[in-house]
């Protein structure tokens, strides 16, 4: 496996890990929760209500709305589950 598909591997099981994590805790973040993703070493957490400034100022991170990372889960009406597309999609860009 090359080396570009190892990282891309990683980055999205680190993604989909803390997607994952907001699901399961969706009552200890806000619907603004953001992924803080450091390119550099594939750090992945959660950011609960960023402000901008503090996204702007922030030149080594990227964010990016969880809330496009989920979906509905149609098992369970309230809850929310990871999408893997949209998370395999994030992960490509890096």
């Amino acid at each position: 496996m090359s080396e570009e598909k190892n990282r891309n591997e990683e980055l999205r099981r680190r993604i989909t890990e803390a997607v994952e994590e907001f699901a399961c805790n969706d009552q200890a973040f806000t619907d603004l929760a953001m992924l803080c993703i450091d390119p550099s070493t594939l750090e992945v957490t959660i950011a609960d209500e960023p402000d901008t400034e503090t996204i702007d100022a922030d030149e080594a991170h990227d964010y990016v709305a969880i809330m496009d990372l989920v979906d509905a889960d149609p098992a369970n009406p309230g809850q929310w589950i990871a999408d893997t597309e949209a998370i395999a999609s994030l992960a490509a860009e890096y």
